[in-house]
């Protein structure tokens, strides 16, 4: 099992290591620093090539010739030395891109003090690529990554030869074949061959693939949750194939979660049998309580503050807790959540057990609520489902009329679809999200209603530019709106929701600095035929560590005499 070529000159063959053309390419910077007159000292030898046209070839014969090592004084027999280990690496740089019948002309050239080694090359005809066989077993090639590698990189009757795509082609194929589990593959035949004579080469690859490995023991170092939940957490299950891309999910997937700060993964090859293949897993565990402060500004609400505080591990089941409070003029709020991991999949469902209080005064309306409830979630990357029930006390007062209260048994569920390329700053991606909850009067509750929302926006990059579209639409329907706790209306308490927005952004400085041109049109009302808003505006985004910072400058244009408003936020617009 070799690779083999034919060089010219009858200089024997090629070794099947692979690596050779890695040692012409790569042989040291210090060598093609003798290329450039201008950083060596005057009185020092520099090799002089002639001869060569293209960029590549001088540039890979100047890497490869070896080190000049001797004064201007040296004798003729040393200099004739070196022009011949100059000669013998250049011919191999050039073989390298399939030059197999080159002409290289050694010489001294003499000038004031100093003598110089010269090399005056003919490179020759390129070889070109006769024929191409490469015999993998049908279960490798059924391998995606595989398949797509030898379609891309396969070299086709005619090319010119080039032997580092084809050490490329030979090892990237095994590459990926061991990396899909298959870890004892090898060439049953790997050859190269050369004829110099009529500048034509052979390239033949046969793989033996030999058995695929499984995921063995997992060995977990924590000690912060029982054994069996740590395991599944990683996401793959015992006895899995084994495979690179499940090694590094392993990895993420436990760095994901809140219990710890830092993963190592480890694949103990060296100790695989039976096909399996051990892995020992380092973890190093994330504090076990987290304190955050928050304050901010918003057009709408002023300037507002915030607290939370997380459990990231109550128990060995990895269950944890979290409360929060947001603190504004106009609305204040605090909530809590136990958050139990389901013991079967722990890494994507989950159930959670929440309360929450707010208030909120705003347009002459108090509103006080309180609910608690349960939901269960399951996050399959990029889709979200969950199913909640709750029950909702609600006291709302309008201006001076007399405070209503009115309770709700409330079931919903949702469905979101997360699609964007970056959460903080998105060019390219779809989120939508829909939802649907209600209740039924004769179960504890003031009245019977059905709620519905639908969202839908979309990122685009065209260019430098980059277009975004979103559209929003609700409904409530109920025989009691006035009854509908002010939480579950639309904005400003419609029953009805149409919205919609187109954007464009340009980068003006760098990547960080953004203009932006909008329309936007919508209303919450409760009336059927109400007009819908609309306003357009200008305004400026900056790519902030923590997200987009948005500052807009927008206009009314339904008619109204309305001045221009000035608008702030943090985040995607969606």
């Amino acid at each position: 099992m070799s690779d083999h070529g034919v060089r010219s000159g009858g200089q024997g063959s090629r070794g099947g290591n692979g690596r050779a053309v890695d040692r012409r390419v790569t042989r040291g910077l210090a060598a093609a620093l003798l290329l450039l007159p201008g950083l060596v000292a005057a009185a020092s030898p520099q090799l002089q090539l002639t001869g060569l046209s293209e960029t590549r070839l001088v540039t890979n014969v100047g890497l490869s010739v070896p080190r000049i090592g001797f004064s201007c004084q040296a004798s003729t027999a040393h200099i004739r030395r070196y022009l011949d280990a100059a000669s013998q690496a250049a011919e191999e740089a050039l073989q390298a891109y399939g030059h197999f019948n080159a002409t290289i002309r050694p010489s001294i050239q003499s000038r004031e003090d100093c003598r110089d080694p010269a090399l005056d090359i003919d490179a020759g005809p390129v070889t070109t690529v006769e024929s191409v066989s490469i015999e993998l077993p049908e279960a490798i090639e059924e391998i995606e990554s595989v398949s797509e590698f030898v379609a891309e990189r396969r070299p086709s009757t005619g090319d010119p030869l080039d032997q580092a795509a084809y050490d490329a082609l030979r090892d990237g194929i095994l590459g990926r074949v061991q990396k899909a589990g298959y870890l004892d593959a090898r060439y049953t035949r790997r050859e190269l061959v050369v004829d110099p004579a009529t500048q034509s080469a052979r390239i033949a690859l046969t793989l033996e693939a030999g058995p695929r490995y499984r995921f063995g023991e997992v060995t977990i170092e924590q000690s912060i949750l029982e054994p069996e939940l740590a395991r599944r957490l990683t996401g793959v299950p015992e006895g899995a194939p084994y495979t690179s891309r499940d090694l590094l999910a392993m990895n993420q997937n436990l760095t994901g979660t809140a219990y710890f700060e830092s993963v190592a993964v480890r694949p103990k090859l060296d100790e695989r049998e039976n096909r399996e293949v051990p892995v020992e897993i380092t973890t190093y565990r994330n504090p076990r309580t987290s304190y955050e402060l928050r304050a901010g500004y918003a057009t709408d609400v002023g300037p507002r503050v915030g607290a939370k505080v997380t459990r990231r591990y109550v128990n060995k089941r990895g269950h944890q807790w979290s409360a929060r409070t947001e603190l504004s003029a106009i609305e204040q709020r605090l909530d809590t959540s136990y958050t139990i991991p389901r013991a079967t999949d722990p890494l994507r469902e989950r159930f959670d057990i929440y309360a929450r209080v707010t208030r909120e005064d705003n347009n002459d309306i108090l509103t006080t609520a309180a609910a608690t409830g349960v939901q269960w979630v399951r996050e399959t990357d990029p889709w979200t489902r969950s199913l909640f029930t709750e029950y909702l006390l609600d006291r709302t007062r309008y201006g001076d009329d007399p405070a209503e209260s009115n309770g709700f048994a409330i079931v919903g569920g949702r469905l979101g679809y997360q699609g964007l390329d970056d959460p903080l700053f998105p060019t390219e991606g779809v989120v939508v999200d829909v939802s649907l909850q209600g209740a039924a009067e004769p179960v504890a509750s003031a009245a019977s209603f059905v709620r519905g929302r639908a969202f839908a926006g979309g990122y685009l990059p065209v260019g430098d530019w980059i277009l975004a579209a979103r559209g929003e639409a609700g409904v409530i329907v109920t025989d009691e709106f006035d009854k509908m706790p002010r939480s579950l209306r639309f904005f400003t308490g419609g029953k009805y929701l149409l919205a919609g927005s187109l954007e464009a952004m340009v980068p003006v400085v760098g990547d960080d600095w953004y203009v932006a041109a909008f329309v936007d049109t919508g209303n919450a009302y409760t009336d059927p035929e109400a007009e819908l808003k609309t306003g357009a505006g200008v305004g400026v985004r900056w790519r902030s560590p923590v997200g987009i910072l948005r500052v807009d400058l927008a206009q009314p244009l339904d008619g109204t005499d309305g001045l221009p408003m000035l608008h702030l936020g943090l985040g995607a617009a969606f």
